[in-house]
């Protein structure tokens, strides 16, 4: 029999090697994401419209990515962690996406904002942060119970 000169035999090493460098290539294209998005918005202060496309694919890309990698990894099980932690974690959350927004519209677009704005954007803020943290908590226990079933 003759070996199908095409077959690529992979032992561990080189998939930890893939890994690695699957990794690294991967952070770099989101920080490079990051990086033109704030170029086009804050230096050529292009209209969101000329750039939400990118935002949007990098924003939906990384959620799937930390849902996965909870989901696949299994380690985190909310049962497990205290209640106090995972408050103190959400408000955290919380509250450096309102410091980042008002950031990014008074220091970096130079725009007033005023309570009522303030408010509305901490609402906002609030709202999408809970469907983040309850989606992610549910991958999370979903990705325990399925290694405890592995496990068994």
């Amino acid at each position: 029999m003759r070996k199908n000169p095409f077959e690529f035999k992979v032992d561990e090493r080189d998939l930890n090697n893939l890994h690695k460098v699957c990794t690294i290539l991967y952070i770099i294209t989101i920080y490079s994401l990051m990086g033109v998005i704030s170029y086009r918005q804050f230096v050529l202060h292009q209209p969101h419209e000329e750039w939400d496309d990118i935002a949007i694919i990098m924003t939906v890309n990384v959620i799937v990515f930390i849902g996965s990698l909870l989901y696949i990894g299994g380690g985190i099980n909310p049962k497990k962690i205290k209640l106090r932690k995972l408050i103190a974690g959400y408000i955290g959350f919380v509250l450096f996406g309102l410091v980042f927004t008002i950031f990014k519209y008074t220091v970096l677009l130079g725009q007033e904002l005023s309570l009522v704005q303030v408010w509305d954007y901490f609402l906002t803020i609030l709202k999408i942060t809970g469907i983040l943290a309850i989606v992610l908590g549910i991958l999370a226990y979903l990705g325990s119970r399925r290694i405890e079933k592995q496990i068994e």
